[in-house]
């Protein structure tokens, strides 16, 4: 996983730090703001399915970006891949620093360290009656309707527990809890989609389009779901678990 940093130099010059084995992508930080637009707009349409592939880079090093992942290629090594890193990823480096460039990151004692958050593939799901052993997504009924049972549901990972309809539960809307930009941030951070309806923005998936996406957070874990149903909830998505 991705780790860097944003801060300003002494000079009050914008500076961009990767952690780990991809320093080499500290070249990254020179590309011109017009290149960095273009950038993240190509990586954003590839990511969307709009087109197949596009490749960037600098000077030593070239991308090239699929829908899933991307190969990291030393053009100055017989053109050799040297790793291969999710382009989700790729897109949330470039996007960060493109919002950082435009304020829209904001700064705490002139340096920012952006690691995203780590999804948590295999939990444990307790849905007020009956405990569930998920991998990745779960998508299924609720055991019960009764609010009094399924309102205790919580999810458990490596002894990290949290009550996912009473631990601080926002929409992940404009309605009340964000702003268009925080919706705009959320929305990329765990890949989901906005939509307008009547002047409001929610986030939606492609399969759960008609439900409120709520996120659930306490100091451990953060939880991105949906109920569904009809008077009542009698399902829930949990698009995903991840450890804060």
């Amino acid at each position: 996983m991705l780790k860097y940093k944003f801060y300003k130099n002494d000079l009050g010059t914008p500076m961009f730090h990767i952690n780990g084995d991809l320093e080499a992508l500290n070249e990254l930080g020179s590309c011109n703001y017009e290149y960095l637009q273009e950038i993240v707009m190509n990586l954003t349409k590839v990511r969307s399915g709009e087109i197949e592939k596009y490749d960037f880079g600098y000077e030593v090093f070239t991308l090239e970006c699929q829908k899933e992942i991307s190969k990291i290629i030393d053009t100055f090594d017989d053109w050799k891949c040297i790793a291969e890193v999710p382009t989700q990823e790729i897109y949330n480096l470039m996007k960060d620093w493109k919002d950082y460039l435009d304020g829209k990151l904001l700064i705490e004692n002139e340096e920012t360290s952006k690691d995203h958050l780590e999804i948590s593939f295999d939990y444990i799901f307790f849905d007020g009656k009956k405990i569930h052993q998920v991998t990745n997504q779960f998508d299924d009924w609720l055991s019960s309707v009764d609010y009094s049972v399924w309102s205790n549901s919580y999810i458990e990972i490596k002894n990290k527990r949290i009550y996912i309809i009473k631990e601080n539960v926002k929409i992940l809307s404009t309605l009340t809890n964000f702003d268009q930009l925080q919706l705009e941030s959320l929305s990329q951070k765990y890949n989901l989609k906005i939509k307008e309806e009547n002047g409001i923005y929610y986030a939606y998936t492609d399969n759960h389009n008609s439900e409120q996406f709520q996120i659930s957070q306490n100091n451990a874990l953060t939880v991105i779901y949906c109920l569904e149903g009809g008077k009542a909830p009698e399902s829930i998505f949990i698009l995903g678990v991840f450890e804060n």
